[in-house]
């Protein structure tokens, strides 16, 4: 019996617009290409969102490597909540699993920061979640099984009774393997097809 779902956020419940932000913040095409492939690259994004070494520290490193464009590395950093637009159906959604009697979680690989600066300035679905576990809190980032037995270990969930969605297939996969009912996340309409599926 699915009891639960648990969302990824970035490119499920919201955009990260990282490529959108740097051009109005004027940044050039070159700049952009360059940050694409030393900032935002999973090699370096991924110290971000593990939450293991200071931020700060990681983006003196990228500075170092690239220091032609540190401003524009330090401004974009300054400026990263501009990189978070909710999707319009997000809200609708979560709420609609509530209604529907699911209990709802988040399973996110997130900067720390990042994390705090969204849920202050109000993810619209946040009021009907009913708990998260956030990569950068647990020093582990999908698809490390840790992070996943952390969602499991602290709201005693059972993985099958879990329906899980996140835009990315190793992520998906390794949830699979724990036992969870997986899908790679392809839009609104058809995460809800899914749903219905396996609830009704």
């Amino acid at each position: 019996m699915i009891k639960n779902i648990v969302f990824d956020i970035g490119m499920v419940l919201v955009d990260f617009a990282w490529e959108a932000t740097m051009r109005e913040l004027n940044f050039s095409e070159e700049c952009i290409r360059t940050l694409a492939d030393n900032l935002i690259d999973p090699s370096t994004w991924d110290r971000f969102d593990l939450g293991a070494q200071r931020e700060e520290d990681v983006l003196d490193e990228v500075c170092k490597k690239i220091p032609e464009y540190e401003k524009e590395i330090r401004l974009f950093y300054d400026n990263l909540l501009m990189t978070i637009r909710p999707y319009d159906y997000c809200e609708k959604w979560v709420r609609e699993m509530k209604e529907r009697g699911l209990n709802t979680y988040l399973l996110t690989n997130y900067p720390e920061s990042l994390f705090e600066k969204s849920i202050e300035s109000g993810f619209p679905f946040y009021p009907y979640i009913d708990g998260k576990v956030v990569s950068s809190h647990v020093k582990a980032i999908k698809p490390d099984e840790k992070i996943y037995k952390c969602l499991f270990e602290k709201y005693n969930l059972k993985p099958e009774e879990c329906i899980f969605f996140d835009d990315r297939e190793k992520n998906i996969k390794t949830a699979r393997n724990l036992g969870m009912n997986a899908f790679v996340f392809e839009g609104y309409d058809k995460a809800m097809e899914i749903v219905n599926s396996l609830i009704d």
